[in-house]
């Protein structure tokens, strides 16, 4: 599976109020079938496997594959909630990423736990670095 994706502090509307208070990240990961039914689906409801099937479908022509990994979750960190997406989720009609930022290098994982154990900087990393500078500059000036 691959993770291309996270929204840090995720306040998705499908998340229930009382878990989305947390603000816990979510990854958007991409699957083939045999990588869904082996590693998400047991993870998830009837219904929303029934969803994830139908949305992976979507893209298939004529039986044949339009994406290698058609079958798409938001899953958090915590796996406290799993959604099945359409693959064009993390993209706006504008085609934006919106609230997803990219994960560079993209990240495989084989087992959904994994997503629990992976680090990354601080999402405001470059902010901070340079409004404690500019602080520091303010304090010098006076």
């Amino acid at each position: 599976m691959l993770i291309r994706f996270v929204w840090r502090h995720c306040h998705y509307d499908r998340i229930p109020e009382t878990l989305r208070k947390y603000g816990v990240d979510a990854f958007f990961l991409e699957a083939s079938l045999d990588e869904a039914e082996e590693s998400v689906f047991p993870f998830m409801d009837p219904e929303a496997v029934s969803e994830s099937k139908s949305l992976g479908l979507q893209y298939l022509w004529n039986g044949e594959k339009v994406l290698a990994r058609p079958y798409c979750f938001l899953a958090a960190r915590d796996l406290s909630y799993i959604f099945p997406e359409s693959p064009a989720y993390p993209f706006d009609e504008l085609r934006s990423r919106g609230v997803f930022e990219p994960l560079e290098p993209v990240v495989s994982v084989d087992r959904l736990r994994t997503i629990g154990y992976l680090s990354m900087p601080p999402d405001d990393e470059e902010e901070m670095e340079e409004d404690s500078y500019a602080h520091e500059l303010d304090g010098e000036s006076e």
